[in-house]
């Protein structure tokens, strides 16, 4: 292909149209702001990984911490922060928003996997899995009726995981004056 076509189709929806779309989508670094929004919810994520581990296990043994709440920020702000770190477009509000949804989310699933465990467990006789139970596990609780039981565990893990995670988010923020 010559120069001379290249430029017809370079200016095929004209060469402001071009430029503008350019200069909204891409940095001086050559990354869109969506890719970079992309890689922060992936590093919060893969940072919220080893705090829901602890959630799990923890939870299992029938402990609510409010510890695993500051270890999830922690891990969700620093993953975050080191998969954006090269593009320098994601500031701090937009990190701690991600942050936070992906640990509503995540607590949601940790809880939700907690509850399957235990009902494996007490309905292991009737034949029934922990795959069972976690993808029927709505189902199970209405069945059963301890719907209102797992809203409570929920709304309690929300409550010490959200201290957790201000006092992890606080502490950050007064490390980095």
């Amino acid at each position: 292909m010559n120069n001379d076509s290249e430029k017809e189709i370079n200016n095929a929806f004209g060469e402001e149209y071009h430029s503008e779309i350019t200069e909204q989508l891409v940095e001086e670094d050559g990354e869109s702001e969506a890719v970079t929004i992309i890689k922060g919810i992936i590093g919060a994520i893969l940072g919220t990984i080893p705090s829901m581990l602890l959630w799990v296990v923890l939870g299992k043994v029938g402990v609510v911490a409010a510890l695993c709440g500051f270890f999830m920020i922690l891990g969700e702000l620093y993953a975050c922060d080191f998969m954006t770190k090269k593009s320098g477009q994601m500031n701090m509000e937009t990190a701690l928003l991600i942050c936070a949804i992906v640990m509503l989310i995540t607590i949601y699933i940790c809880e939700r996997i907690i509850w399957s465990w235990e009902l494996s467990d007490m309905l292991y006789q009737s034949g029934l899995t922990f795959s069972d139970c976690f993808l029927n596990f709505r189902s199970l609780l209405e069945d059963l009726e301890i719907e209102t039981d797992f809203e409570a565990s929920l709304i309690q893990s929300y409550v010490f995981a959200i201290l957790g995670g201000v006092a992890g988010a606080v502490k950050l923020f007064r490390s980095n004056e």
